[in-house]
């Protein structure tokens, strides 16, 4: 599509990485703007640089993981895996959770203030993300002869980039605006993203990270996402049921 914006003998200015550092940056911006009054802005930028790193490895490593084992053989040595392309957000997000049980078994307080704070700038930031990856020809779709469809890798496909980007975008400006309990913001965001990662999945057609099984992995993580936040709902809701 348009990988490179702009090139001089001196510059070369890559769309990926602009994007994905532009959605870190808004993400930055909507988290710090969120964060309650009385958390020390230490600890603030503690609780952000540390999901910063953790889903970027944790981004890495799936990706690492579920390619084919004749593409992946060299590639932990290799400076550029770490420092370009090549990310599975799914892999990030499971980094991000592993620093939030770290961040509280060390005695940090997680409350659902934070992570108010933390869900509309993830799913903002990843919505720009995900611009880049469209912008890159990355994670496209299969063929298709609808009249969304988009010219990429030599036929009109689905624009999954595009499409997820948008819903992103809108679900995070939901989850900026609402006024809905915390942790019911929570579970919404969990069964949202996760139905509409099983939706594009289905239409990507860079199926590079095979199957297991039936589905895709992303697909297998959104099945879990969509289950933990059910099982959320159901302990938010029960105190309720019971006190009628």
């Amino acid at each position: 599509m348009l990988p490179i914006l702009y090139q001089s003998p001196e510059l070369i200015l890559y769309s990926y990485p602009l994007l994905m550092g532009l959605g870190w940056g808004v993400a930055y911006e909507i988290f710090f703007g969120r964060v309650p009054a009385d958390v020390p802005r230490l600890r603030a930028q503690l609780l952000f640089w540390g999901v910063f790193v953790f889903s970027w490895a944790g981004a890495k490593v799936l990706f690492y993981l579920t390619l084919p084992a004749d593409l992946s053989k060299t590639l932990l040595s290799e400076l550029s895996f770490w420092t370009g392309g090549g990310f599975v957000f799914y892999g990030g997000f499971l980094g991000a959770v592993a620093f939030l049980l770290l961040y509280r078994a060390t005695g940090h307080r997680l409350t659902p203030e934070l992570l108010w704070a933390i869900l509309p700038s993830v799913a903002i930031g990843h919505g720009i993300g995900r611009i880049g990856c469209f912008l890159a020809g990355c994670c496209y779709g299969e063929k298709t002869e609808f009249l969304w469809g988009v010219f990429l890798h030599g036929a009109h496909r689905h624009p999954t980039q595009l499409i997820e980007a948008l819903s992103l975008l809108v679900l995070g400006t939901y989850l900026y605006r609402s006024t809905r309990p915390r942790l019911e913001l929570l579970v919404h965001y969990l069964c949202g993203y996760g139905a509409l990662r099983l939706v594009v999945e289905a239409l990507r057609g860079d199926l590079v990270r095979g199957k297991w099984g039936a589905f895709t992995p992303s697909q297998w993580i959104s099945i879990m996402l969509i289950f933990f936040g059910l099982i959320l709902l159901l302990r938010i809701r029960g105190p309720r049921r019971s006190n009628t």
